[in-house]
């Protein structure tokens, strides 16, 4: 678990540095991380932890205030064990629908925070690695995991 937290911490760190150095300027989506970014950095530190042979599977969950007009996703890893991984949650810290959730890197069991999202079986798959993903998006998170690697 000390590794896993280590790695983790080590990922958002670079991220933020990469963030400040203008490495992600010209992204159309990573540029305002951590928001609106939950999905593309599990992808990309689900690689990271898979090369230090941690396995992890990617989540989406839903949170519905119970109208139509709505509703939010939100994604993180797991691994076997059943520990979240979430270094996107601060993104949310602003939000009282969302606990004002303020951690940038969360390594642990389900908190309230998760369980305010629902996740269907078909919202759980595992990372098998960038280069398993379609054409276009295996090109820009190669492209952005070589920009934050070197941040560590």
């Amino acid at each position: 678990m000390k590794d896993i937290k280590r790695l983790v911490n080590q990922f958002r760190n670079a991220i933020d540095v990469a963030r400040y150095a203008g490495e992600f300027d010209k992204d159309f989506s990573f540029y305002k991380f951590p928001r609106g970014c939950c999905g593309d950095a599990c992808d990309l530190l689900a690689q990271l932890l898979l090369e230090n042979g941690i396995r992890t599977y990617y989540v989406c969950g839903t949170y519905r205030d119970g109208t139509f007009k709505n509703f939010q996703s939100h994604a993180w890893l797991l691994t076997d064990n059943q520990t979240i991984i979430d270094i996107t949650g601060d993104q949310f810290r602003d939000n009282p629908d969302f606990l004002n959730y303020d951690k940038s890197v969360y390594v642990g069991a389900e908190d309230d925070f998760h369980r305010l999202f629902v996740v269907e079986d078909r919202d759980v798959h595992e990372n098998i690695g960038l280069d398993a993903l379609g054409s276009m998006c295996q090109l820009r998170l190669n492209g952005l995991y070589r920009k934050i690697i070197k941040y560590i």
